[in-house]
């Protein structure tokens, strides 16, 4: 006969908690849960930070262009180079959270419900809608089969006037060649035909367009976040009455470390063991300050601009 409790997974540890099935099943669904949740928030930090080393990699492009006299063919094959890689991580990286939150969702909510439909419809609300993350969809998969998500880059040198003086702007600017990936034939047409219509010279910014498919995934996340938010405090509930019903048994002094629920059948202890923590919570929660704040990103950007009244 089965029996489930409360119980530590340490040497030397005897005590057991004994609880129903119903209170077992419970505490284990909300565990599960709630680390589906901590796995798509890692994966959107994944977005995030592959979105940040991308910006940043243009800026110190720049910075490099500003002090050293690199321009040369070499250097910007090699400048080229390095910004697809970012380019290409950052494709990768939206790909997998986008294949994969739907795998977390699922496995919460089940394959047909009404809250996996949900987040279903905001990926195809936010593709229809935005540009940038139509482009960067057809673009991951020509770079997947074909070739480079850019086909040049630009290094801008422009003269800014300020009051009576001036400076001047380095920026280097990746660019998509519409020719290029017309002649491959099998980049999706639907989405070529859109780029054909906003180009007005040989090539196209690529910078914009990736804001946008950056704001989409973020979008997508945030709704995620808004769809789990009415059932996070049951499940965290859940976990922090295991840990309190143990503390009231055992004591507050006792360490946490080892602390698990429990299968046991017949002389057979630990059929079924599920670590109990809240680190899962803690390191959840921790991701969603660091990314909290992701509102028209595609209107934003960072400069080293000096301005004078800046101090």
């Amino acid at each position: 006969m089965m029996k489930y409790g409360i119980s530590k997974l340490v040497m030397g540890f005897t005590g057991f908690i004994e609880i129903n099935e119903a209170e077992y099943l419970r505490i284990k669904a909300a565990r599960q849960n709630l680390f589906e949740i901590l796995f798509v928030e890692e994966k959107f930090d994944l977005v995030a930070e592959n979105f940040y080393e991308y910006e940043t990699e243009l800026l110190a492009i720049a910075s490099r262009m500003m002090i050293f006299s690199n321009d040369d063919h070499i250097s910007m094959s090699r400048e080229r180079n390095l910004i697809s890689r970012r380019i290409v991580n950052l494709l990768s990286a939206g790909r997998m959270y986008i294949d994969q939150s739907i795998q977390h969702v699922e496995k919460i909510y089940e394959k047909n419900s009404t809250t996996l439909e949900l987040v279903k419809k905001e990926i195809s609300s936010q593709y229809d809608k935005s540009l940038g993350y139509r482009v960067m969809e057809a673009l991951r998969n020509y770079v997947q089969h074909r070739g480079f998500p850019i086909h040049s880059i630009k290094f801008s040198h422009k003269r800014v006037d300020v009051e009576a003086d001036y400076q001047l702007l380095h920026r280097a600017i990746p660019l998509i060649g519409v020719l290029e990936l017309a002649e491959d034939g099998n980049f999706k047409k639907s989405v070529l035909k859109e780029l054909k219509e906003i180009q007005h010279k040989d090539w196209i910014d690529a910078r914009p367009l990736i804001r946008e498919y950056a704001e989409g995934i973020c979008n997508i996340h945030e709704r995620i976040r808004e769809i789990v938010r009415a059932d996070l405090p049951a499940w965290e509930k859940s976990l922090d009455d295991t840990i309190e019903k143990f503390q009231n048994e055992y004591g507050k002094e006792i360490p946490l470390a080892g602390l698990v629920i429990e299968a046991t059948e017949g002389e057979t202890r630990w059929a079924e063991t599920k670590y109990i923590s809240k680190g899962s919570i803690e390191r959840r929660q921790a991701l969603e300050k660091k990314n909290g704040l992701f509102t028209n990103l595609h209107k934003r950007y960072a400069s080293n601009e000096i301005q004078k009244d800046d101090a």
